[in-house]
């Protein structure tokens, strides 16, 4: 069984997959595309229904009015059209404008989930490399103690090696197959994580490309974080907008004190019937109508100060956020160094870790070392060689954040 499942990952055939197919693959078929498709058309129906506000309105009704109950419907019938076009009105201008924003704030919801979607993609298909990475440091790692357990046999069929040494060789052999039973789980596992992001179907194997080696770091052309830093941020964007919105909702509640002009034209009939027969016979009527809120004052000052409480609240928040994601930037430009610097060192202690190891099995091979010193040098090894592997999935997946954090994700 152990043979078995060591085999059956190199047995199936694997589809390589690039960086950019898979965020390709993403933006075709995920569902988040989706819901950005859903958020662009909610903004275009925000704006149509503040342009909504200045079309005209046509009403019509009809009326009897007698002397008793038994009479009731037997005289003379009353039948009016009521055609109403915005000549000023503040609310309704305001409605406009709100209709925009709210445009604005949908289109950057649509970027915000685009980007995390690329994001998401990015983390999953680094972490897919990285245990990949880790699958093939595993494997070297059990060819060495098979190597070894063989040498070590060799000399103990030459009584240069005690049976307890030989023990310890089979041991360490053990230990390696555990570890790259271990590492191949945890590839299925974050193999799945990304089909699932893809839309691939369990039963399509699939690798990444190599982990790339590091790049150097993005650095600021300044050391201060400004808001024009962190302004193309999709968060950032998405909460700036619905700041200015709550300021617009202020003004919009003074507006809606102001007096509302209307342009009136009406036609209107009286005959026995219900509803007129001769177009021509109405009576046609225009003019000009002025509505002014008064009844409804007090309730007006409270929308105001609702309004004027929440504009401030949203400034004080926007303000509160301003500060954290310069502080987030802050944190990922130092993350990225030093996974940049963590690069750097890994990869110097892999190539001298190598070195030392051949070494030591030569020596040993020679009876100059003895199996605890390979056993030792070959662990150091392996942990230089996992070390290399997580220095370079950090800096990557570093990157994908401050990519993300800076806006520049949709634009690559």
């Amino acid at each position: 069984m152990l043979l078995m499942l060591l085999a059956a990952p190199a047995q199936a055939e694997t589809t390589p997959v690039t960086l950019n197919q898979a965020i390709q693959t993403a933006l075709e078929q995920s569902l988040a595309v989706d819901e950005a498709s859903v958020e662009t058309s909610l903004g275009v129906q925000s704006a149509t229904e503040g342009i909504g506000g200045f079309l005209p309105t046509l009403s019509a009704s009809t009326s009897t009015g007698d002397s008793s109950l038994a009479d009731l419907g037997s005289g003379l019938w009353s039948t009016r059209l009521d055609l109403s076009q915005p000549v000023v009105n503040a609310t309704t201008i305001f409605g406009l404008l709100n209709g925009i924003k709210q445009a604005g704030i949908s289109k950057a919801q649509s970027r915000q989930i685009l980007g995390k979607l690329i994001l998401d993609v990015e983390n999953a298909y680094y972490g897919l490399a990285r245990t990949q990475a880790l699958v093939e440091s595993a494997e070297r790692s059990y060819e060495r103690a098979r190597e070894n357990l063989k040498l070590t046999e060799r000399r103990y069929e030459l009584k240069d090696a005690s049976n307890a040494e030989k023990l310890r060789a089979e041991a360490s052999l053990l230990s390696a197959e555990q570890e790259l039973i271990s590492a191949r789980t945890s590839l299925e596992q974050n193999q799945r994580i990304l089909s699932d992001l893809l839309g691939y179907e369990s039963t399509e194997p699939f690798r990444t490309s190599e982990l790339p080696d590091a790049e150097e770091p993005y650095n600021l052309s300044t050391t201060i974080i400004s808001e024009a830093v962190i302004s193309e941020n999709p968060d950032y964007d998405v909460l700036k907008r619905q700041a200015r919105l709550t300021d617009l909702a202020y003004w919009g509640a003074w507006a809606s004190i102001l007096p509302s002009l209307n342009l009136t034209a009406s036609r209107s009939w009286s005959q026995d019937e219900v509803f007129p027969s001769d177009w021509d016979a109405g009576t046609d009527s225009y003019g000009l109508s002025v509505s002014i809120p008064l009844a409804d004052l007090k309730g007006k000052a409270l929308s105001v100060n609702r309004a004027r409480l929440e504009r401030k609240n949203s400034r004080i928040s926007m303000a509160r956020q301003e500060l954290a994601f310069r502080q987030q930037l802050a944190s990922l430009l130092a993350t990225q160094e030093s996974s940049y610097k963590g690069w750097e060192v890994a990869v110097k202690n892999v190539e001298l870790s190598r070195e030392v190891y051949r070494l030591t099995s030569r020596s040993y091979e020679l009876g100059a070392a003895s199996l605890a010193d390979l056993l030792e040098v070959e662990t150091e090894l392996v942990q230089a060689e996992r070390a290399l592997v997580e220095a370079k999935a950090a800096y990557w997946t570093s990157r994908a954040e401050l990519n993300y954090f800076l806006g520049t994700s949709l634009e690559d």
